[in-house]
C-alpha cells in the first residue's frame, strides 16, 4: 500500500477482494420484498446514526438525494441487529465481524503512513463502521444525465471497499481534474469528511459520484464507513465534540 502524506486521495492495496456474494444475495432478497414491506425500515424507523433503508425518489433520506439513481440500505452495530430486515441477519451474525477487522487493517496501515496520533487517538477510542449497500437499476434517464449518484463527500473517516468496485465511480483530484476510477479486484479506500474535519482541513475528503453508465445495466457497490459512534464525545482541537454536532456539520455541506 502506497500513501502519499502531501495528496490522500484513492488508496490502492494489495489486499485481494472479499467476496461480496452473501450480502449481494441478501440485498437482492430484501429489495425484491413489496414496497411496503420495505419502507419499515426506513431511517425514520431508526434512531441511531444514518441506519435505515432508503428508495429511489425518497424526498426525506439522509442519505441521498431524491434525483439519485439507486436504493440503498445502511447497516452497522449502532443498532440491535433484530431491528434489522431478516434478509440481513446471517450477513450481521457471520461476516460482519471478520469483515470490519479486516477494514480496521486497512484504516490503521493508513494512519501509520499518516503520521497522525490526534486523529489515531479519536479512532481507536471513538470510531466504529456502518455499511452502506447501493444498488442502482437499469434507468431509462435521459443521456443528458449523467449522474446516477450525485457529487459529494462521505460522512467517514475513510470510506473502504474491501469487496473491490465496479466500473461507474469517478471523482475529482485537484490539478487532474475529473478522473474515472474504473472497476478494482482489490480494496481500495479514500478519505471522508471526518479526515478533513480533525485534520483542520489538511486531508480533504474525496468529492465523488457514480456516473450514468454507457450500456443500460445494474450496479451493486458496498461501503464501509468510519464513523463516531453515536454517543462519543471526543476532542477536536481542543474543543470537545459530540457526535450529533458531527453528524449536524456534515449534513449542513447538503
Amino acid at each position: 500500500m502506497e500513501v502519499n502524506k502531501t495528496t490522500v486521495s484513492v488508496i490502492n492495496t494489495d489486499q485481494p477482494k472479499l467476496s461480496d456474494a452473501n450480502i449481494k444475495k441478501s440485498f437482492r432478497s430484501f429489495l425484491s420484498q413489496p414496497a411496503h414491506y420495505r419502507k419499515k425500515f426506513t431511517q425514520q424507523h431508526f434512531d441511531k446514526a444514518f441506519d435505515g433503508y432508503s428508495y429511489l425518489g425518497q424526498e426525506d433520506s439522509t442519505n441521498q438525494y431524491a434525483t439519485d439513481l439507486l436504493h440503498s440500505f445502511v447497516l452497522s452495530r449502532f443498532s440491535s441487529p433484530e431491528l434489522f430486515p431478516s434478509e440481513f441477519h446471517a450477513f450481521l451474525t457471520d461476516e460482519w465481524e471478520d469483515t470490519i477487522a479486516k477494514v480496521r487493517m486497512l484504516e490503521r496501515q493508513v494512519l501509520e503512513k499518516l503520521e497522525l496520533p490526534e486523529v489515531t487517538q479519536v479512532y481507536e477510542t471513538h470510531v466504529d463502521h456502518m455499511i452502506s449497500c447501493n444498488y442502482y437499476p437499469p434507468t431509462d434517464v435521459l443521456p443528458s444525465n449523467d449522474k446516477r449518484l450525485s457529487s459529494h463527500k462521505d460522512i467517514s473517516l475513510f470510506s473502504v471497499f474491501v469487496y473491490g468496485i465496479d466500473e461507474g465511480l469517478s471523482y475529482v483530484q485537484k490539478g487532474l481534474g475529473s478522473i474515472r476510477l474504473g472497476t478494482k479486484h482489490s480494496a481500495i479506500l479514500f478519505p471522508g469528511y471526518f479526515l478533513e474535519y480533525l485534520s483542520a482541513g489538511k486531508y480533504p475528503a474525496l468529492d465523488h459520484q457514480v456516473d450514468l453508465p454507457q450500456t443500460n445495466e445494474e450496479r451493486f457497490s458496498f461501503a464501509f464507513f468510519s464513523i463516531p459512534r453515536p454517543e462519543a464525545t471526543f476532542q477536536v482541537n481542543g474543543n470537545s465534540v459530540t457526535s450529533s454536532q458531527y453528524y449536524q456539520e456534515y449534513l449542513s455541506l447538503f
